[in-house]
C-alpha cells in the first residue's frame, strides 16, 4: 500500500486501500454543505459493519433512558428519599469517573469486539437482575445500589470501547459523521424513552422498562458476534504495563499540542457548561412560573434540537471541518445559554435551548474527531477514558459549585457567565496553532508524542 492510501472496511465488511489524496481532490461542487445535507443516508451509514453497529444503538439507548426513569421510581417508592435516589444514580454514575481511564487502557490492549461482547453482556444480565428484584418484590435498596453499581461499572468500560471502536469501522474521514450519527440515536431516544418509561410503569410497573432494556441488549451482541470484524489492537510497547500505560496517557495529555487543548476545553464545557442542566427545574419554577409541564417542554426541546443537528452533521460528512464546527459550537453555546440564563419568556428559552443542543453537538463531535482521528491509534482507547473522564466527572462539581456561588450572587448569572466562558474558550481552542495544524479534511494521522 502507497503512502497517502490507508486501510478502511469496505461497505461488504472486507478491508481495502483508499487513496486519501484522491478523496481530498473531489471537485468543490461535490463537497459544497448544501450538496451533502441531501444525502441520505449518510456517508458513514453507507458502511455495512457501522450501519448494523449503529442500528443496534438504537434499542439499547432506548432502554437505557428507559431503565434511568424506572431505576429513579423504583428506589424512590422503596425509600421515599430523594437522597437515597442520589445515592443509586452516584453509584451507577461514578464508576464512569473511577474507570474510564482503565476502560481505555483494555480498549487499547485487548481487541474492542471481545471487550464489547463481554461488557455489554454483563450490562445486560444487570438490567435482567433489576427486573427480577423488582418482579418478585426483592428489590431492597442495598440490592438496587449494587446492581447498579455493577451496571455503571461495565458501562465504565464499554464507552470508551465504543468511541474507540467507531474509528475502526470507518475511514477517518468519515467519524464527524459517524458521530453524529451517535448523536442521532441519544437525542431520538432521550425523547421516546422517558415518555415510553411513563407509560410502562403506569401500566405494568418498573420491571417492564429493566426487562425491556435485557432484552435490547441482545441485539447489539448478535451484531459484534455476526457482522463486526474482531480487528487486533495496535502494537505497542513490549513489556508495558497497564499501570505505565496510563501514566503514559496521563502524560500525553498534558504534553501533546493536540490533545491538551482539546482536553481543557471538553473540561470547561463539563464543569461550566453541561453543568447547568440540573437547574432547569429551578429555571422553570422561577423564571418561567411552570411546572412539571414546562420543565418536560424544556428537556424535549433540547433532544429536539440534538436530533435535527446530528442528522445535519451526519449528512455532511467528508465536507465536515472540525475548526468551524468548533467555532460555530461555542458562539452558538454561549448565546443560547447567556441568553436562557436571563430570560423569563418560554417563548425566548425553548430557541435558546435549541441552541445550546446545536452548540454541545458541534463541539464535542469536532473535540471528540480530533481525539478519534488525530492520535495514535495504540493510545486512543486510554485518551477517550480521558475524555470521559472529564465529561462525566466534571459535571456534578460544576453543578455544586453553581449552588454553593448562588449564596453569593444570582444563580443564572452565574450560569450565565459561565456560558461566556465556555463560548471564550472553545474559540481560542478552535484558533489555537495545534487545532489549525489539524484541521483538514484529510490530513495525516499525527503521532502522538510518548514521553515514557
Amino acid at each position: 500500500m502507497r503512502v497517502g492510501a490507508r486501510r478502511v472496511i469496505e461497505p461488504s465488511g472486507i478491508e481495502a486501500p483508499v487513496d486519501l489524496a484522491a478523496v481530498s481532490a473531489e471537485p468543490a461542487a461535490q463537497a459544497s454543505p448544501a450538496r451533502a445535507l441531501r444525502r441520505f443516508p449518510p456517508p458513514a451509514l453507507q458502511v455495512r459493519p457501522f450501519r448494523w453497529y449503529w442500528l443496534a444503538q438504537w434499542p439499547v439507548l432506548l432502554g437505557v433512558w428507559m431503565q434511568m426513569v424506572a431505576l429513579g421510581y423504583l428506589v424512590y417508592r422503596q425509600t421515599h428519599s430523594s437522597t437515597a435516589v442520589g445515592v443509586a444514580a452516584a453509584a451507577q454514575g461514578l464508576p464512569a469517573v473511577l474507570l474510564s481511564l482503565a476502560g481505555g487502557v483494555a480498549a487499547d490492549r485487548v481487541p474492542r469486539r471481545r471487550i464489547l461482547l463481554v461488557t455489554q453482556s454483563v450490562l445486560g444480565t444487570s438490567a435482567a437482575t433489576l427486573a427480577v428484584l423488582a418482579a418478585t418484590g426483592h428489590a431492597t435498596f442495598a440490592a438496587i445500589v449494587v446492581v447498579a453499581a455493577v451496571f455503571g461499572s461495565a458501562d465504565a468500560v464499554d464507552l470508551p470501547t465504543r468511541q474507540a471502536l467507531v474509528a475502526d469501522l470507518v475511514d477517518r474521514e468519515l467519524i464527524v459523521s459517524a458521530v453524529a450519527l451517535g448523536t442521532v440515536v441519544m437525542s431520538a431516544t432521550r425523547i421516546a424513552g422517558p415518555s415510553l418509561a411513563g407509560v410502562l410503569i403506569a401500566w405494568t410497573g418498573p420491571a417492564a422498562c429493566f426487562a425491556t432494556l435485557a432484552l435490547a441488549y441482545t441485539v447489539p451482541l448478535a451484531v459484534l458476534a455476526l457482522v463486526i470484524p474482531d480487528l487486533p489492537p495496535a502494537p505497542r510497547r513490549a513489556g508495558s504495563t497497564a499501570l505505565g500505560e496510563i501514566g503514559r496517557a496521563l502524560s500525553t495529555a498534558a504534553r501533546d499540542r493536540l490533545v491538551r487543548p482539546v482536553l481543557i476545553c471538553v473540561a470547561v464545557i463539563s464543569f461550566l457548561g453541561v453543568s447547568y442542566m440540573p437547574y432547569l427545574p429551578v429555571l422553570a419554577a422561577t423564571r418561567l412560573h411552570g411546572g412539571s409541564t414546562v420543565l418536560g417542554i424544556l428537556y424535549s426541546t433540547g433532544g429536539i434540537g440534538g436530533l435535527v443537528g446530528g442528522v445535519a452533521l451526519a449528512s455532511l460528512g467528508r465536507t465536515a471541518s472540525r475548526r468551524p464546527l468548533l467555532l460555530g459550537g461555542a458562539v452558538l453555546y454561549a448565546c443560547g445559554l447567556f441568553t436562557v440564563s436571563h430570560t423569563g419568556a418560554l417563548a425566548v428559552a425553548l430557541p435558546a435551548l435549541v441552541l445550546i443542543t446545536l452548540g454541545f453537538l458541534a463541539m464535542n463531535t469536532s473535540l471528540t474527531t480530533w481525539i478519534q482521528a488525530d492520535t495514535d491509534p495504540a493510545m486512543r482507547g486510554r485518551l477517550l477514558g480521558i475524555y470521559t473522564m472529564l465529561l462525566a466527572g466534571l459535571q456534578p462539581l460544576g453543578t455544586l459549585t453553581y449552588g454553593l456561588l448562588a449564596h453569593v450572587v444570582p444563580l443564572f448569572d452565574a450560569i450565565g457567565i459561565g456560558g461566556l466562558i465556555v463560548g471564550a474558550v472553545g474559540v481560542l481552542t478552535a484558533g489555537s496553532p495545534a487545532m489549525r495544524g489539524a484541521s483538514g479534511v484529510a490530513p495525516a494521522v499525527a503521532a502522538v508524542d510518548d514521553p515514557g
